[in-house]
């Protein structure tokens, strides 16, 4: 690993990112753009397709307590 802040990611049982996975990445991009403010979306919506197209398959959807 070239990157300190890579690390492996583990994949959710589908095959597909989990929540905390693209939280993860999310905060390293905004980290990488100077922890500017206001992107917050924007950094969501990267570090969510970077995943998707790593792991080839849509964001595992995760369910609300008590649904």
């Amino acid at each position: 690993m070239n990157n300190p802040t890579e690390k492996s990611q583990p994949e959710g049982v589908s095959g597909a990112p989990m929540r905390e996975e693209i939280e993860l990445r999310a905060y390293q991009i905004y980290i990488e753009r100077g922890g500017a403010p206001g992107q917050d979306v924007e950094d969501w919506l990267q570090a969510e397709r970077e995943l998707v197209e790593k792991y080839g398959r849509p964001v595992q959807k995760v369910k609300a307590a008590g649904a």
